[in-house]
């Protein structure tokens, strides 16, 4: 959803997507990552799973940053407690033994982010390809 309310709206198909600020990008090109990092630390029969809520809001807000006023950078809630694992690295050594539901929702939401961006690749392959065509006619 971030992505889709961060990207400027554009009436003319084959014109690049283009982000409101730099900020916005680097903040989701990050969470990507770290999505991706985490994923690749999990057992693999787990890697396929859907995050938890909890997963994917840990995963952003390592992405975002340190709140600012009491407020993460494109985080939905503007109060909540901080948690310390929202910070801690990526690697499954960062997480101490307590913190397992943590683990088990980060690896859920990354699972759910997975198959969401395979989803809008294909979608954006399906319209390159219509584009393509609409070109191809053009010339005719």
């Amino acid at each position: 959803m971030f992505k889709v309310t961060h990207i400027k709206k554009s009436t003319n198909p084959t014109e690049e997507e283009r982000w409101i600020e730099p900020r916005a990008q680097e903040t989701y090109d990050k969470y990507i990552r770290i999505s991706q990092e985490y994923r690749s630390t999990l057992p693999l029969e787990s890697r396929d799973r859907p995050f938890t809520q909890e997963e994917n809001e840990n995963l952003w807000k390592q992405s975002a940053g340190e709140p600012i006023r009491g407020s993460v950078y494109g985080y939905r809630e503007k109060a909540y407690q901080k948690k310390k694992s929202w910070y801690c690295g990526s690697s499954s050594s960062s997480f101490d033994g307590g913190d397992r539901e943590t683990i088990s929702a980060m690896e859920s939401k990354i699972a759910y982010l997975n198959a969401e961006l395979a989803a809008v690749a294909e979608r954006e392959k399906k319209r390159e390809e219509r584009e393509k065509r609409r070109l191809r006619q053009q010339k005719r």
